[in-house]
């Protein structure tokens, strides 16, 4: 494993690989520190001829394997990817790693996911919007650089974040769309859930700044701010 470096790093490099690794919809996102992990729901589009297990030496997943061939020597986020490719199974699975970083993927296919998965009623074209979680990253990225600069230098603030999907009262928002957009309105919204793994005082408070408006969530021992940022929401501690 890499030494811990910098949060604010691995969320740009993570931003960046999350749209080259093909701008999947991405079932769950983890940053511990400087280590970056997101698995993805591949496009089965993406894959033209597809294979299904049991697989065997005999005979290999040759989609998955396609897929990872073109893509091999060939940058992500500035870096050389290496590919594993699981076979495990009924359906293959993408391993991702990106040279001299802590970032990696998995791709799944789309057989494999649920709409469990993602805490949603059913899943659909409304997983396109898989840019609304890179538009979220760039913004943490750039806070956690403002806030270390106006708070004086010193060691990068380190955190913990991870994406999660959470219910809402989705049939009322219904309501004021016509019916041959609803099928791209999400049923569950995404939350990035921020946790300080260091910080000092006064980086806490100069992050803060920038949740202007935020609303106050969560019970008296666990006070949040919630603050929306074009289609997904960052809570932070008080």
């Amino acid at each position: 494993m890499i030494p811990d470096r910098s949060s604010i790093g691995a969320l740009i490099t993570g931003k960046v690989f999350m749209a080259e690794v093909g701008a999947y919809f991405p079932l769950s996102m983890a940053l511990r520190g400087d280590a970056f992990e997101a698995v993805f729901m591949m496009r089965e589009s993406d894959l033209g001829h597809r294979t299904s297990g049991p697989y065997s030496p005999e005979r290999l997943p040759s989609d998955a394997m396609n897929w990872a061939q073109l893509r091999t020597g060939m940058g992500m986020a500035g870096c050389f990817p290496s590919f594993r490719i699981e076979a495990g199974g009924h359906w293959p699975r993408i391993h991702v790693a990106l040279a001299g970083t802590n970032v990696r993927g998995l791709i799944v296919m789309p057989e494999e996911v649920t709409a469990e998965a993602v805490n949603a009623p059913y899943l659909g074209k409304w997983q396109d919007q898989a840019s609304d979680i890179r538009i979220g990253l760039d913004y943490l990225a750039n806070w956690l650089s403002s806030c270390h600069h106006e708070a004086g230098g010193g060691p990068e603030p380190s955190i913990d974040l991870d994406l999660v999907y959470r219910p809402y009262d989705y049939e009322a928002s219904l309501a004021g769309y016509d019916q041959r957009v609803r099928d791209l309105i999400p049923p569950v919204r995404p939350v990035l859930e921020l946790r300080w793994r260091s910080a000092t005082p006064a980086q806490r408070r100069a992050f803060v700044k920038h949740l202007k408006g935020a609303r106050k969530t969560g019970s008296r021992s666990d006070r949040r701010w919630n603050y929306p940022i074009a289609g997904i929401e960052v809570e932070v501690p008080r």
